[in-house]
């Protein structure tokens, strides 16, 4: 049975008219809800923003259809849409300015607590565009809205400062790590939440094209994720792993069969560990199927293959290198773009535990991304379009580059679903199969998919003095049609 809670929308509105409620102003105990909206670990909220949205980005499939309105039809109702706006809002600010008062706005803690809003509030304006930002106050999130743009720059402006009280604490106090256990992803290890501040400016410059702030990272002094030791994994620690979760208990979510025909297309080592078998081999689910009986169609397809206890990612070395490889083929950096390209697969490949065939992967340049035919549950057949080779093409043009660059990194950062979705808008790879059934009523281009998620509906009555600013920032209407401004335009 599947936990589908929808409280948030009376919390996020007591959060804002209720600003003197009683809270903890320990940081130790505030930071692991921070922190957790990194990558949800809770089984409502995991399910809610990062698989539900996560499914536009081609690793899983809805296998639940919940009374017909879902996400990956277009057609979303407005309860579940709010979610991934209004939990991240909640369960960053409120604890945010409560460790902002303990700290008097400064310190380690509230560095930490900086770099978490910063990178969780990616994750929204990834998903919405503009978002108020710059002038969410201790107990009023009703306001102004800041352009797409300004927010990349004020996150990036956030994590620099931050990431340099980090190292420099890290470095004046070597072996305090003041909140150890209460840190799900690196244990209080501030010179590694230093590296990670890094390699998400990384991330949003190269989604934003700001060269600039990406070559300030990439040569900071604090470094970046450039090896497996420093990835950012997201322990459940005692919560069941959610995509385990989800997929053997509940039956609600199944491998994509993007992914999956890639992979297999590739002959991929890594589909062992990211998928079950069913009947000896791989077998994805085309997304977006208005309906069918769970029961019976759910069996068919192979299953994400997570254990109860596996940490989900929330940046990996793999990524650091492909986006280096990005830079180097647009001319930012002057290192060679094949050998990050190259490098980005192996880390993937040891991140993974797989050792053998990888250089004979890397190499291949006869494989090409497969077709999904003969759906056993009936699904149409899609023919493919994509021919990307795995082993780097040297006198290919840009396109063909950047296709090969964001395929992999595609495959690597599973199963970050938020981050597949913003770069497929962004660079229109990889060849995701459109919907089977688009519910959107004329709104959305089944080719062209969701393009972003529509504000929550408390933001046009309860924020209505900003909510027409935000409409003008967006730059088209309040409809996951609108293209936000870094999105591939054809």
């Amino acid at each position: 049975m599947t936990a589908l809670t929808v409280g948030c929308t009376a919390n996020f509105e007591d959060y804002n008219t209720d600003p003197y409620a009683v809270k903890s102003a320990d940081p130790a105990i505030l930071m692991p809800t921070m922190i957790e909206a990194l990558m949800y670990v809770q089984q409502n909220d995991s399910q809610m923003v990062d698989q539900m949205v996560g499914t536009l980005g081609g690793y899983f499939t809805l296998s639940n259809r919940w009374g017909g309105q879902n996400f990956d039809t277009f057609n979303a109702s407005d309860s579940w849409n709010a979610i991934p706006y209004e939990t991240p809002f909640l369960d960053i600010y409120g604890n945010y300015f409560e460790i902002e008062r303990y700290t008097s706005g400064s310190g380690h803690y509230y560095a930490i607590a900086t770099i978490v809003k910063a990178a969780a509030m990616l994750r929204v304006a990834d998903c919405y565009g503009p978002i108020p930002y710059s002038n969410v106050q201790d107990g009023k999130m009703y306001v102004a809205y800041d352009s797409n743009e300004d927010v990349y720059k004020n996150i990036i402006s956030d994590l620099k400062g931050s990431a340099g009280v980090l190292y420099s604490y890290a470095t004046d106090n070597p072996g305090k790590q003041p909140l150890g256990a209460q840190d799900a992803i690196y244990g209080g290890d501030y010179l590694k939440w230093a590296k990670f501040a890094n390699s998400v400016i990384m991330r949003v410059a190269m989604r934003s094209g700001n060269k600039e702030e990406f070559i300030s990272a990439y040569e900071s002094p604090y470094g970046y994720i450039a090896t497996n030791a420093d990835n950012a994994m997201m322990d459940p620690k005692t919560q069941r792993n959610p995509y385990d979760l989800a997929s053997e208990s509940w039956g609600d979510i199944r491998s994509n069969a993007s992914i999956v025909d890639y992979m297999n297309g590739y002959n991929d080592p890594r589909r062992s560990r990211y998928f079950s078998q069913v009947g000896g081999t791989y077998v994805g689910m085309r997304s977006g199927k208005g309906e069918f009986d769970k029961g019976i169609v759910g069996p068919l397809f192979s299953m994400p293959n997570f254990e109860e206890t596996s940490k989900l990612p929330v940046f990996v070395a793999a990524e650091s290198k492909f986006l280096l490889a990005e830079a180097a083929l647009r001319g930012w950096v002057s290192d060679d773009a094949k050998t990050f390209y190259e490098d980005g697969i192996r880390l993937s490949m040891e991140q993974w535990g797989i050792t053998g065939g990888v250089e004979a992967y890397i190499s291949n340049g006869s494989a090409i991304p497969g077709s999904h035919i003969g759906d056993p549950a009936g699904f149409p057949d899609y023919v493919r379009q994509s021919t990307a080779k795995i082993a780097w093409q040297a006198s290919a043009d840009f396109e063909t580059n950047l296709e090969q660059i964001i395929t992999q990194k595609w495959i690597a950062n599973y199963p970050m679903g938020i981050e597949a979705w913003s770069e497929w808008r962004r660079t229109g790879y990889p060849d995701l199969a459109p919907v089977i059934d688009n519910k959107s009523g004329g709104i959305v281009d089944s080719s062209r998919g969701m393009r972003r998620l529509r504000y929550s509906f408390n933001e046009a009555s309860l924020n209505k003095e900003n909510y027409p600013g935000a409409l003008q920032l967006l730059g088209g209407p309040d409809n996951e049609a609108t293209d936000l401004f870094w999105a591939k335009k054809k």
